[in-house]
């Protein structure tokens, strides 16, 4: 693993500023599309877009706040599950 980047608060206050978007843009998102009865039913796959769009912006937050790094790459390589 390497070192650290040192990042600036400024740098750091924009980096959760994008973090919070996300979270707040994928929270809304499956509200948008109306669930319909089928077996490809668009509100599940935006549902499952959004839930993907959630656990990356808790991991680009955890990195700003110097969370465990290792825990957070399985959530990018999919190994700390899918969501």
């Amino acid at each position: 693993m390497s070192a650290p980047i040192p990042m600036s608060e400024p740098h750091r206050r924009l980096c959760l500023e994008v973090a919070w978007e996300m979270d707040a843009l994928a929270r809304v998102l499956p509200g948008l599309v109306p669930s319909v009865d089928g077996s490809t039913d668009p509100h599940f796959v935006v549902r499952a877009m959004a839930g993907r769009l959630l656990r990356l912006s808790g991991v680009l937050m955890g990195m700003v706040d110097n969370e465990a790094l290792d825990e957070l790459a399985q959530v990018i390589d999919l190994q700390a599950g899918q969501g």
